[in-house]
């Protein structure tokens, strides 16, 4: 069993461990639509829900490997659900608001 920090990490959806643990630990990482902690393991068959800056991922969990894997299989640990972009906010300094 692997924990979801280091899934994330090993499947290249977060740069780093430490990165993928900060996700988690601000509730933007779900398993079957319940916030985990980094610890929680990982199973085949999950389904995930990850927050990253940029988007947001619903996934299935197809394999789930004890190392980092090269970028060439990682579509082979998950199958991707659903992909959504994160509006970025946009700020205005208008005295009219």
């Amino acid at each position: 069993m692997v924990r979801i920090d280091a899934f994330l990490k090993n499947v290249g959806l977060h740069k780093s461990r430490s990165q993928a643990k900060r996700c988690c630990d601000d509730g933007r990482a779900q398993i079957a639509g319940v916030v985990v902690r980094p610890s929680q393991e990982v199973r085949v068959g999950d389904r995930l829900r990850v927050e990253t800056e940029t988007q947001i991922l619903e996934l299935e969990v197809l394999e789930v490997p004890q190392r980092p894997v090269a970028r060439a299989r990682r579509s082979e640990c998950y199958r991707l659900i659903s992909r959504e972009a994160v509006a970025e906010e946009i700020l205005s300094f208008d005295d009219d608001a």
